[in-house]
């Protein structure tokens, strides 16, 4: 690990920009292609600039992309969001990990606090804003986060790290890895860290205990097999509301959130003569998660099959197919039920994309993808780019336009949750109920982009994306008949079934830099900007669900400085700046996370971070649902890394 950090802070001091241009990358077209010739907004968080973060989780990461929102909500929670609709539950970004996805069939979006992955394994973050579902299918529909850990040749020492702070009070992790035989090789890892973001008056401190493992072989000349595993535990605590839309009787009590369950991941890859190339992948992920006393169980399996060739000197298509079955079962009596308790889904998905190149610089992208989830009709998915990369290649001009589906999830289609309840008269209460609707239809997106990509010297490179959006069949909560139950008390049922009456148009871009200006400092700027309306049908009498227009903000600016004070000192700086969420009671503030890091030669390094450090709290977040928000604190935490 350290050898290779040496030799990326090598890298940091000789390397152009330009160079870094010519980055590949995969997500965009489930190929390998040049980062300075894809025709999408496509950002890369590398292992290096991941170490220089000082972060001591993903979430933390992620706040390097332009673009992205990360708020945290307390020392366990986040909501993670591209250009809009920013939640707990986001549901219009869909997260993978090594392509497994990690996206949750029940709720939607992604429990973060279950992705501890130890930052030392991950190769490198590949963040697409906009929509991705032509290749990658439902629900990325405005960005797509691709995270692939490294290969187990490459890390083939042992490695142990120990970290402890203000906020972050243990985080250990031991890694091992070797080789297997003459044609392969494997690692391990063992993390175990408690947290306590916000002190133990917030009841948000929180342990994890993970572990897993990658082998990588070659089979053949031609083949090779990856197999990826991990176990999680976490113990947690939270603050819960009793009201989900708070009243003056509202309290505060405190709950345990319980999580555990592990993947187990194979992919065969398969190399043809020429350049072709065949891949088969298959996962299956399992968790069980006790919040605010209601148990959830799910199991995954999915299957993807994809073929990469040339059709002479103009054609170059992906296709591929893929199923996915998911059970999720939720028992009844607890806060949040379904009905029926438990289901299972199934998802089956078939795609093309051919880049055809009408001229030496000029390439045409035409995808469509064919998709349906039981008891669903067929949705397609299509999608065009167009990229002009004249001359030399330092230059490239882009433009697409894309439809992206969000699929229904259980807490759309099958929901039973009381929102409020009151007292109205003796032996009598009145509930507002929200019902699912197995026949909600897909949530839509038809978006339009258009950027500018370019290495304008050696030592200054610029990335700018521009995008219109419009999105149709938003969910809204409808008011229905209401209901009287008998019984002790009597119940007067007022329930909110799940439509599809919003609408939302929304406009801005991005815009990021690099710079060196000297021969060990790297400046990387970075500002996005998202205007957003939300409107309903005239036919909508309930509530609209989404918040692309209120829970993100409208102008985020962020400056890294990168500095080698040495060949073994580094020093980093980071200043996030967030406007206030429009509508919405969080004020605008400003972060500055600093890093200072040591080498002892190419096995110890010795670093000292600190996060938040402009002032004591910040809340980034209100309330998610019924989980009581905390503020983010000032930290400071230092780590010791000896590698062998």
């Amino acid at each position: 690990m350290l050898a290779g950090a040496a030799a990326g802070q090598q890298k940091l001091a000789d390397a152009s920009l330009e160079e870094l241009l010519n980055t590949q990358v995969t997500s965009a077209s489930k190929k390998e292609e040049k980062l300075s010739g894809i025709a999408a907004a496509v950002f890369v968080i590398g292992a290096e600039d991941i170490r220089r973060s000082g972060a001591t989780n993903l979430p933390d990461v992620l706040r390097i992309a332009p673009g992205v929102d990360v708020q945290q909500v307390d020392a366990s929670v986040w909501a993670i969001s591209i250009r809009g609709f920013n939640s707990r539950f986001s549901n219009k970004v869909l997260v993978t990990i090594d392509g497994r996805s990690v996206y949750s069939p029940s709720f939607s979006g992604v429990y973060w606090d279950q992705q501890m992955l130890p930052l030392e394994e991950i190769e490198r973050i590949e963040v697409i804003r906009g929509p991705g579902a032509t290749v990658w299918g439902a629900n990325a529909v405005n960005g797509v986060i691709n995270i692939f850990t490294k290969s187990a040749k490459t890390t083939g020492r042992t490695t142990l790290s120990a970290m402890g702070g203000s906020q972050t009070q243990t985080l250990d992790l031991t890694q091992f890895g070797a080789a297997a035989g003459r044609s392969g090789a494997y690692r391990v890892f063992g993390q175990f860290g408690r947290f306590g973001n916000s002190g133990r008056e917030a009841n948000d401190l929180w342990s994890t205990a993970h572990g897993g493992f990658r082998s990588d072989w070659d089979l053949s000349t031609r083949d090779s097999l990856t197999v990826t595993g991990d176990l999680f535990v976490n113990r947690e605590h939270a603050s819960m509301r009793s009201d989900w839309l708070g009243s003056s009787g509202d309290t505060l009590t405190r709950q345990h959130v319980d999580s555990s369950g592990g993947s187990l991941m194979a992919r065969w890859d398969h190399t043809t003569r020429g350049t072709g190339q065949t891949s088969v992948q298959t996962s299956y992920t399992a968790y069980e998660r006790i919040e605010f006393g209601t148990p959830e169980k799910v199991r995954e399996f999915s299957l993807e099959f994809q073929h990469h060739l040339r059709l002479g000197s103009r054609h170059d298509i992906v296709w591929g197919l893929s199923l996915r079955n998911s059970w999720a079962e939720v028992p009844p009596g607890h806060f949040v039920g379904f009905s029926p308790p438990s289901g299972t889904d199934r998802w089956f998905g078939a795609f093309i994309q051919d880049e055809i190149r009408l001229t030496p610089a000029l390439s045409l992208t035409l995808g469509e993808r064919f998709e349906r989830a039981d008891s669903l009709h067929t949705q397609d998915e299509p999608s065009v780019r167009i990229a002009w990369t004249p001359g030399a290649g330092r230059h490239t001009v882009w433009a697409s336009a894309a439809n992206a589906d969000r699929q229904p999830s259980r807490v759309d289609t099958s929901i039973l949750l009381d929102l409020q309840s009151t007292d109205v008269g003796p032996n009598t209460i009145a509930i507002v109920r929200v019902v699912g609707n197995p026949r909600v239809k897909n949530e839509q997106v038809d978006d339009y982009e258009a950027g500018y990509r370019a290495a304008l010297t050696q030592r200054l490179t610029v990335d700018v994306a521009g995008f219109f959006s419009r999105y149709h069949d938003l969910c809204t909560w409808e008011p229905g008949p209401m209901t009287m139950l008998p019984g002790s008390p009597v119940q007067i049922v007022a329930p909110l079934v799940v439509g599809n009456l919003a609408r939302a148009t929304d406009y801005g871009g991005e815009v990021s830099v690099n710079w060196s200006p000297l021969h060990r400092w790297r400046l990387r700027p970075g500002y996005s900007y998202l205007h957003a309306t939300l409107g309903r049908d005239t036919s909508s009498g309930g509530i609209t669900t989404a918040s692309v227009n209120t829970g993100f903000p409208q102008n985020q600016l962020q400056i890294r400085s990168i500095v080698d004070l040495s060949r073994t000192t580094e020093f980093d700086q980071t200043l996030f700046c967030t406007a206030r969420l429009p509508g919405g009671a969080i004020p605008g503030h400003t972060r500055l996370d600093l890093r200072l890091s040591r080498h002892f030669g190419e096995r110890v390094e010795v670093s000292i971070a600190g996060q938040n450090l402009l002032r004591n709290s910040t809340f980034e977040s209100g309330d998610a649902y019924n989980l009581a928000a905390g503020p983010a604190m000032r930290s400071v935490s230092g780590r010791i890394t000896w590698t062998f």
